[in-house]
């Protein structure tokens, strides 16, 4: 029996000094309840800019993201009308009901004791720039070991509103035995309850926030006009023909998608030449493969028109055995407009213009086959070609 007390005994002499640092489990149930948005100040202990470290500043951030809050962060102004503490005392009197003050000191010790890898760290000011400020290997010493720290103190709006005392809500110090601040901040972090009310948090609408806001297939077919390019001696006629594809559409910024696809189109071209060896048309295809920047007006509607510009390569197949296949730069644009009968599934009809780039005496026709065509037959000018198409659409995504 008395072994049993020593035991609850020493687990409370070890034990009992955290529960300081976070809060019963009625005053976390009210906090969860009640504050919806924490506005947190953050900065590097004894750096006289009241600076922070661009990693700690985004751990923070992430940290109460997943706990449901909104967020609001804060900076103080050394050379402002008031002091440290009177601007404390008077960012959290200005609290609403559902607000708290979260305040984070961090700072990394280096210590010539043993072997690290070379780091450099971010800082980030008043103003979101983000440089290099510390660069944790210094050239006299080879050898160091860092200790990170972040120590978080949270405090809650007084009651009444006029006391002159703060109401510290959560407080603890954390550290991590490398430069990883962000992982210092985080911890500290740990003791905050998860909100029971959680902030909506607007979807994300870029890469490198979050992930990305959506994407879509685009299955599509149509009907493509004709035209003519001047070749070595003559002209070549490409007739209309139908035309089909597939796209791949990236949201990566509100109503801006990047897109890669690929087009064809099957046709037949009249060859007029002195020196062309067959008669007839010359049936070929045309297969592009494009890079596209698009734009959605009024992205967050059922109906979308749409602008775009367009970039990549066009292979010319030639389906007659005895001529060889020719890349060319093709660049272009279109217009259109997007239909969504539902979150999932809608229609585009778009016209588009694409040019194929030929270079002078790009070669347009040629052999392999000496007694066929001892020469080349060059495009001297470009391929303009315009199109309507008529697509299914299938988005996916947040």
């Amino acid at each position: 029996m008395r072994f049993y007390f020593l035991v609850l005994l020493l687990h409370i002499f070890f034990i009992g000094p955290a529960f300081s640092q976070s809060p019963d489990w009625d005053r976390r149930l009210a906090f969860a309840e009640n504050v919806r948005k924490i506005k947190f100040w953050a900065y590097i202990d004894h750096d006289s800019t009241y600076n922070c470290y661009a990693d700690a500043v985004s751990a923070i951030q992430d940290a109460l993201n997943k706990k449901g809050y909104d967020y609001e962060r804060l900076f103080y102004f050394p050379k402002g009308i008031l002091s440290l503490e009177s601007w404390k005392v008077k960012q959290i009197k200005s609290l609403a009901a559902h607000e708290a003050y979260l305040e984070i000191r961090v700072s990394i010790r280096a210590d010539s004791s043993s072997w690290a890898n070379a780091s450099t760290l971010m800082v980030q000011d008043a103003s979101g720039r983000v440089y290099a400020q510390h660069t944790l290997k210094p050239e006299e010493v080879s050898t160091l070991e860092y200790t990170s720290t972040a120590e978080a103190s949270l405090f809650i709006p007084k009651v009444p509103p006029d006391s002159a005392s703060l109401s510290l809500f959560y407080s603890r110090k954390t550290s991590v035995p490398n430069p990883g601040i962000g992982s210092a901040s985080t911890i500290s972090l740990k003791g905050i309850p998860y909100s029971h009310n959680p902030v909506s948090r607007r979807k994300p609408a870029y890469l490198n926030k979050g992930g990305v806001a959506s994407f879509e297939f685009v299955f599509y077919g149509g009907y493509c006009a004709g035209a003519s390019i001047d070749i070595t001696g003559g002209k070549a006629t490409f007739k209309p023909g139908p035309d089909y594809g597939i796209e791949f559409n990236v949201n990566v910024y509100k109503g801006f998608d990047v897109a890669i696809g690929y087009k064809r189109e099957d046709t037949f071209a009249e060859v007029t030449a002195p020196k062309y060896p067959r008669e007839g048309e010359l049936a070929l295809s045309n297969n592009y493969i494009l890079i596209s920047g698009i734009y959605k007006f009024f992205h967050t509607k059922k109906l979308q028109p749409f602008v775009g510009f367009d970039f990549g390569g066009v292979n010319i197949v030639m389906k007659d055995k005895l001529f060889r296949d020719v890349w060319y730069f093709a660049v272009g644009g279109r217009a259109g407009l997007s239909w969504y009968v539902t979150k999932v599934l809608g229609f585009r009809l778009q016209t588009q213009l694409l040019y194929q780039v030929h270079p002078t005496d790009a070669p347009f026709l040629y052999s392999n086959d000496i007694a066929t065509m001892n020469y080349s037959i060059n495009a001297n000018s470009s391929l303009p070609q315009f199109d309507a198409t008529l697509g299914i659409l299938i988005r996916l995504g947040k």
